[in-house]
């Protein structure tokens, strides 16, 4: 059985609170959280029917020419959009954050049995990324 990583919870949490008003700005959305520690995808906005998923990393953009997100996550927003909903992944580095849309078109990932538990994971490639401006 899994253990909770109370800290590693607790610093996304705090990346997630942080990020959050600018999410609401740059999506024009009203995101909810509905604090439960299972939850698949972090934000939610019901009237527009649109997600975000938040990462926090603690390396820089530049540090791996991937980066990681289990493959649930992926999953689930494809399972979303089928019921009409816009799903988001941005990925907050040390250096800058950066996103993409979920395009089920354009969601070819390499998975690879990765991360701290070993689990399914897909390698998203940095380049894929956009950088993301608060401003």
């Amino acid at each position: 059985m899994t253990q909770f990583n109370k800290v590693l919870w607790t610093l996304g949490r705090q990346i997630e609170d942080e990020i959050k008003p600018y999410l609401d700005n740059f999506l024009e959305c009203e995101f909810e959280r509905k604090d439960n520690i299972y939850d698949v995808l972090d934000f939610h906005d019901e009237d527009k029917k649109t997600i975000v998923e938040v990462k926090g990393r603690t390396c820089d953009s530049t540090t791996w020419k991937e980066t990681i997100i289990t493959c649930n996550k992926i999953t689930e927003g494809l399972m979303m959009m089928e019921t009409g909903w816009t799903i988001y992944y941005f990925f907050v580095f040390r250096d800058k954050t950066m996103y993409f849309k979920l395009d089920p078109n354009n969601c070819d990932f390499t998975m690879k049995l990765t991360g701290t538990r070993h689990i399914p994971h897909f390698l998203i490639p940095v380049d894929f990324l956009i950088e993301f401006d608060p401003n």
